[in-house]
């Protein structure tokens, strides 16, 4: 069987300007049974604003992503 490749983490809100090169992308509910490609990890996070469960796709760090629910704007913390 494969290692799952699913993590939990905390999420922060973003202060400041942020890098639009830098936008990540939440996934759908739907899409979380999905392969992962590349050096992407799932993340199940709870958004810093709303309090909603979100799913993200990491790429890499200082990535930051918008979420679907409330619009607020959150960083994924180690």
């Amino acid at each position: 069987m494969a290692e799952s490749t699913k993590q939990q983490r905390q999420a922060k809100k973003t202060e400041g300007d942020l890098d639009p090169a830098k936008h990540g992308t939440e996934r759908a509910a739907a899409e979380s049974g999905t392969e992962v490609g590349g050096r992407s990890i799932l993340i199940f996070i709870t958004c810093p604003h709303c309090g909603s469960n979100r799913v993200v796709s990491l790429d890499y760090e200082g990535e930051w992503f918008t979420c679907g629910q409330c619009q607020g704007t959150y960083q994924i913390v180690s």
